[in-house]
C-alpha cells in the first residue's frame, strides 16, 4: 500500500545523511545564501579594517542574519559569536559572557524546565482539553480564545517570558487536541496566535513588557518623570488596539481553510481528572502565577520566581521528570542563542557604538521643524531601527538618555518622547528582537519562516496605520 504523503515527504536522519553522503545534497535556501553573503561581507570588513566599531557591527550584523534565517543551529551560531568577540578583543571577557549572568538567560532556563515539565506531566493536554470545550475543531474559534488568553495574561503578568513559558506548552496541547499535524497551517497559525497575542498588544499594559518598564524607569531615574497606570493606557491604546486587530486578521487569515482531522470529537467529553502529579504542577504554576503578578510588591525578580519553580519541578520528589531530565526531555541551545543576543547588546554598549550611532543618526532626523507627524514618526522608526540592531530590553539604555535633546528639540514633553521610544521599540518586524518570541520558538518550534513573516507584515500594516492614528490622538488629547 502506498503511504500517505505526509508520511512519504518525512524524511529520516539516516535518509539525510545516506543522501547527502551519496552527493545529492540539500539545497541552499535564499535566506541561507542571504546569510552566508553577509557572513563573507562581515568577514572582509573585519580582517581588512582596524576599526574596532566597525568589526563589532560587522560581528553583530551576520549575527542576526544568521539568527534571523536560521542558517545554523543556535548554540553553533552563539559559539562563533563569542569567538569572533574574543578574536579580536572586542570587550572584557565578563562583557562577552554577561548574557549568561543576566536575569532573562536564567528566565529563560528556568521556563524551558517549566514549559517542559508542562508537557511531559501531561497538565498541558488537560488545559486543552479544556479549552477544546470552548474551541472545539473549529480554528477560528481556537484562535479567539487564545488571543483573549493572551490579553488577560498581559494584564495580570508582568513580564513576557512567564507568559510564554506557560501559553505555549497549552497552545502546543491544544493544537494536538484539536487534531491539526505538526507542520500543517493550522497547527502554525495557533502556535504562532499563542506567542504573538501573548506579547505584541499587551504593550497597552504599563508592566505587561520588560522594555518599557526598562525605559520609564531610568526616565524617572534622569528626569524625575513618572507614569501613572492608566494613562499609559490612555495613550498607547490605540496603537495597541491597532496590533491587536492587524493580527488576529493575518492568524484568522492565515488558517481559514484549515480542516480538523478531529472533528469527530468535536462535543463530546475529552476531559479526565487530573494526577496528582498534575495537581501539584497546577498548585505550582498559581503561586508563581502570583508571585510574577505582585512583583511590585515583593520585589522578587520574576527570573528568580521562575529559577526556584525549575528547581523544585526538577526534585525527584516532584514526580514530574526523570532523574535524566537534564539530558533527554529539556533541550537548552536556544539558551546559548539569547545568551548571544544579549552579548551582542552589551558589547555594543561597552564600545559606545549605540551612542555614537544614535549622535550620528539624530541630528539627521531633522526634529523640531514645525511637523509634529514627522517628529512623532521620526522618533518612533529610530526607536524600531535600534531596537532590532540591539534587542527591545537593551534598547532602553541608548534611547534614554536622548530623551531631553529629543525633547528640546521637538519641543514635547520629556514623557512624550518616551512613549513615542515605546511605540518604536514595541514595534517587532523580526522575532529575534524580542526574547519571549525566541522562547516561543524554543517550546514550540514555531517555524522561524512563518513568524518572520508574521513579524514583518503585522509591523508593516501596524506602523503604516497604527502611526498615524496615534499621532491623530496624541494631538487629540493635546499630548503634544
Amino acid at each position: 500500500m502506498t503511504p500517505p504523503q505526509s508520511l512519504r515527504s518525512i524524511e529520516t536522519p539516516t535518509a539525510k545523511r545516506d543522501r547527502a553522503l551519496s552527493g545529492d545534497l540539500p539545497r541552499i535556501s535564499i535566506a541561507q545564501g542571504f546569510a552566508a553573503t553577509i557572513a563573507l561581507i562581515s568577514l572582509v570588513c573585519i580582517l581588512t579594517t582596524s576599526n574596532a566599531s566597525l568589526q563589532v557591527l560587522a560581528i553583530s550584523i551576520s549575527g542576526i542574519s544568521a539568527f534571523a534565517t536560521r542558517s545554523l543551529p543556535e548554540a553553533t551560531i552563539a559559539l562563533v559569536i563569542f569567538l569572533a568577540f574574543l578574536a579580536i578583543g572586542a570587550a572584557p571577557q565578563d562583557v562577552i559572557f554577561s548574557g549568561f549572568a543576566t536575569s532573562g538567560f536564567w528566565l529563560l532556563v528556568g521556563g524551558l524546565v517549566i514549559g517542559a515539565a508542562i508537557t511531559s506531566s501531561g497538565l498541558g493536554t488537560q488545559i486543552a482539553r479544556r479549552l477544546f470545550a470552548y474551541t472545539g475543531c473549529s480554528y477560528i474559534r481556537a484562535v479567539w480564545v487564545l488571543s483573549l488568553g493572551g490579553l488577560v495574561l498581559g494584564a495580570l503578568v508582568p513580564s513576557a517570558i512567564p507568559r510564554v513559558i506557560v501559553m505555549m506548552p497549552i497552545t502546543l496541547a491544544l493544537t494536538g487536541t484539536m487534531g491539526l499535524l505538526p507542520g500543517s497551517r493550522g497547527h502554525t497559525g495557533l502556535l504562532m496566535t499563542g506567542a504573538m497575542m501573548t506579547l505584541v498588544p499587551t504593550y497597552a499594559f504599563l508592566t505587561a513588557n520588560l522594555p518599557t518598564i526598562i525605559e520609564l524607569g531610568t526616565i524617572d531615574i534622569l528626569y524625575g518623570e513618572r507614569f501613572t497606570y492608566g494613562a499609559y493606557f490612555i495613550q498607547n491604546a490605540p496603537i495597541n488596539a491597532v496590533r491587536f486587530a492587524v493580527l488576529l486578521m493575518l492568524l484568522l487569515t492565515y488558517g481559514r481553510t484549515v480542516v480538523s482531522t478531529n472533528s469527530e470529537q468535536e462535543g463530546t467529553e475529552l476531559t479526565e481528572p487530573l494526577t496528582s502529579g498534575q495537581v501539584r504542577l497546577s498548585w505550582l504554576l498559581i503561586l508563581a502565577i502570583f508571585f510574577w503578578a505582585t512583583d511590585t510588591w515583593h520585589g522578587i525578580a520574576p527570573a528568580w520566581i521562575t529559577l526556584a519553580a525549575a528547581l523544585v519541578l526538577l526534585l525527584p520528589s516532584a514526580g514530574i521528570f526523570s532523574p535524566q531530565a537534564m539530558k533527554t526531555e529539556i533541550d537548552f541551545s536556544i539558551a546559548f542563542l539569547i545568551a548571544a543576543v544579549f552579548c551582542i547588546s552589551a558589547v555594543i554598549t561597552d564600545i559606545g557604538l549605540g551612542a555614537k550611532i544614535a549622535k550620528f543618526i539624530v541630528p539627521a532626523l531633522a526634529l523640531g521643524q514645525g511637523n509634529s507627524f514627522w517628529d512623532f514618526t521620526a522618533v518612533t522608526a529610530f526607536s524600531t531601527v535600534l531596537s532590532h540592531l540591539t534587542i527591545a530590553p537593551a534598547t532602553p539604555v541608548v534611547l534614554a538618555p536622548l530623551v531631553g535633546s529629543m525633547s528640546d528639540a521637538t519641543g514635547w514633553s520629556i514623557n512624550a518622547v518616551a512613549m513615542a521610544h515605546n511605540v518604536g521599540f514595541s514595534t517587532t518586524a523580526l522575532p529575534y528582537q524580542s526574547p519571549p518570541l525566541l522562547i516561543g520558538i524554543a517550546i514550540a518550534r514555531i517555524p522561524v519562516g512563518a513568524l518572520t513573516r508574521l513579524c514583518l507584515v503585522s509591523a508593516l500594516v501596524t506602523s503604516v496605520v497604527g502611526i498615524p492614528l496615534t499621532w491623530a490622538w496624541w494631538v487629540w488629547i493635546g499630548f503634544i
